[in-house]
C-alpha cells in the first residue's frame, strides 16, 4: 500500500530537469513559474526566510503579484520583530533593538533569492523561494541566520579557499500525528519501529510510505539525498544530504527540514529533530561533512597546509562554539558517553568516539564534525565551522595531534560543555567568535542562547519537579 500527496508539479513542463540548463535540478526559472501560473497550476508563493531556530517564517503573496513585483526592492516585507521572537513566538526584551516596539516594530524588505525559487510537492499549488532580509536604508540584516553564513563564506574566500558540506540528520518519527502528540503532552507516544533496528531493512518496512514519499518529494524540489537508512531509536530515521558548498547545502538542510515535518503532519505523523526526544533513547544528530576547495571549485585541498590549519581552528574553538553547535536547552541532553554522540574535545582518524572525524586520504580528506544534534540552525552552524576554521587558518596552526582509542574514557581530553549555561559562557569568552562574526552577530546569538536558558530556568515547571515535589514538599 502507498500513500499519495498531491503534486502540484504534475503535468507541468519540464518539471524535473537536467543540469544542462544550467540550473540544478528542481530549481525553476521565472519563465517556467510563470508557465505554471498561466496554466493556474501555481497560485501563490511563499517568501520564506530562516529565523533565529532555523525555522522558515515568511508569507504568501499571489503568484501573479510576485511575477510583477519580483525586481522591485520594495515589493515585499515583513516585521524585523521576526529576529526579536523566541521559538514559542514570545517577544524577547533582551532583543527590543531588533524590530521592537520602541522603533515602532517597524519592516524589514525582503529580496528573493532566485537561485532558490523552486515548488515543494508537500505545499499544493504553492513556489517557495528563500528571501534575504533588508533593512529599510538598504543595508544588509547583519543577524539574519543566511547573511551570518554568507560572511564566514566571504571570509574563507578572502583566505583563498571555499568549503563544501553534507548535513546528517537524524529524526525520530511516530505513528501518532502532530495535533495527537501535543494533546497526550508527548507522553508515551507509538514509535515507527518496535525494537531497535539500526540499517535493518525488515524494521523499515512499516514506515517506507513515508520515506519514499520523502524521497520523492526532495528530488522533486532539488533536495538530494545520499542515503537513507534505520538508525538505532526505536523509530529513529536517517537521511544523509549530498554535499554542495556550503550556502547550498544550508539552503537545502532548510528546505528538508520543512519537507520532513511537512510531509509527516500531511500523513497523520508526526517527526521530531530534538537532539534528545527521550531520556531512556539516544540522541539524534546533525554531523556535518567538511572539505576545502579552491576558489574555482575544482581542486580538493585536503592534503594542505591550509586544511591543516582549518581543522585546528575547528577543533581548537569548538568548546567555545559550541552554543552554535548546540544551541537549545535540551542539546546537551544528548552528550553522554557510549552513545555516540561526543563528550571529549579532539580529532581521530576514521574515529567516532571523537567530537572530530577525519575521512579520507590524501587531495579528498575531509573531518566531519559530530557535535552538532539535529536541532541546529543549519546556516549558524555552518558559519560557526567556518569561523573557526578561519581562525585556524590566519594564525597557520598546525594539524591537531590525531587520537586513537576510545573518547569516552579520556580524562585528559578537553571535555564539551555540559549544559547552555557553561556553553554560554564559553562562547562569550570567545575573541575568535567575536572577532570572526562581528560584535553585532555575536552579541545577538549570545542574547539568543541567554533567551533560551531564561525561558527555562525561570518559566518552566518540569515533570521532573512534579514527581519530585508535588506530594513531598
Amino acid at each position: 500500500m502507498s500513500i499519495q500527496i498531491e503534486d502540484p508539479t504534475v503535468g507541468i513542463v519540464n518539471s524535473t530537469r537536467n543540469n544542462s540548463t544550467g540550473r540544478p535540478v528542481g530549481v525553476w526559472s521565472l519563465s517556467e513559474l510563470a508557465a505554471a501560473v498561466d496554466s493556474g497550476t501555481i497560485t501563490k508563493v511563499f517568501l520564506a526566510t530562516a529565523d533565529n531556530a532555523g525555522r522558515p517564517l515568511g508569507e504568501y503573496v499571489p503568484a501573479r503579484r510576485f511575477l510583477r513585483h519580483v525586481d522591485d526592492p520594495a515589493a515585499f516585507r515583513i516585521p524585523l520583530m521576526i529576529w526579536q521572537l523566541d521559538i514559542e513566538q514570545n517577544t524577547d526584551p533582551n532583543l527590543e533593538a531588533v524590530g521592537g516596539l520602541s522603533n515602532g516594530a517597524p519592516d524589514c524588505l525582503l529580496i528573493p533569492d532566485l537561485s532558490t525559487l523552486r515548488v515543494l510537492p508537500w505545499l499544493p499549488d504553492t513556489a517557495f523561494v528563500i528571501c534575504d532580509p533588508i533593512l529599510a536604508d538598504g543595508s544588509t540584516l547583519e543577524i539574519a541566520p543566511r547573511q551570518i553564513l554568507k560572511r564566514q563564506i566571504a571570509r574563507l574566500a578572502a583566505r583563498g579557499a571555499t568549503v563544501q558540506v553534507a548535513s546528517e540528520l537524524e529524526f525520530f518519527l511516530f505513528e501518532e500525528g502532530y495535533e495527537d502528540s501535543w494533546e497526550a503532552n508527548y507522553q508515551r507516544l507509538t514509535p515507527a519501529s518496535r525494537y531497535q533496528a539500526a540499517y535493518d531493512p525488515i524494521a523499515s518496512i512499516s514506515v517506507e510510505p513515508f520515506i519514499d514519499a520523502v524521497v520523492e518529494q526532495m528530488g522533486k524540489a532539488g533536495i538530494e539525498i545520499e542515503g537513507v537508512s534505520s538508525e538505532y531509536g526505536l523509530g529513529q530515521q536517517e537521511i544523509n544530504l549530498t554535499h554542495t558548498d556550503a550556502l547550498e547545502m544550508a539552503d537545502r538542510h532548510f528546505i528538508y527540514k520543512f519537507g520532513v515535518k511537512a510531509i509527516a503532519a500531511r500523513l497523520g505523523r508526526a517527526a521530531t529533530f530534538m537532539a534528545k526526544w527521550d531520556a531512556a533513547s539516544v540522541g539524534s544528530s546533525c554531523h556535518i561533512h567538511t572539505s576545502l576547495w579552491s576558489l574555482d571549485g575544482n581542486t580538493p585541498l585536503g592534503d594542505q597546509p591550509i586544511f591543516d590549519s582549518f581543522l585546528a581552528g575547528l577543533v581548537g574553538e569548538s568548546r567555545k562554539m559550541c552554543l552554535l553547535y548546540a544551541p537549545n536547552i535540551n542539546s546537551y541532553r544528548r552528550f553522554q558517553p557510549h552513545s555516540f554522540a561526543p563528550t571529549t574535545v579532539a580529532c581521530g582518524d576514521d574515529n567516532r568516539t571523537m567530537s572530530f572525524r577525519t575521512v579520507g586520504d590524501g587531495p579528498q580528506r575531509r573531518v566531519e564534525n559530530r557535535i552538532p544534534g539535529a536541532d541546529v540552525n543549519p546556516y549558524i552552524a555552518i558559519a560557526g565551522a567556518i569561523a573557526a576554521g578561519v581562525h585556524g587558518i590566519e594564525r597557520d596552526l598546525p594539524m591537531p595531534d590525531l587520537v586513537d582509542g576510545d573518547g569516552y574514557t579520556r580524562d585528559d581530553l578537553p571535555q564539551l560543555p555540559t549544559s547552555i549555561d557553561e556553553a554560554i559562557a564559553l562562547f562569550a569568552s570567545s575573541d575568535a567568535a567575536k572577532e570572526g562574526l562581528g560584535p553585532e552577530v555575536y552579541s545577538h546569538l549570545l542574547t539568543v542562547g541567554r533567551g533560551e536558558q531564561r525561558a527555562f530556568l525561570t518559566q518552566a515547571v518540569t515533570d521532573w519537579e512534579r514527581r519530585r515535589y508535588f506530594e513531598r514538599t
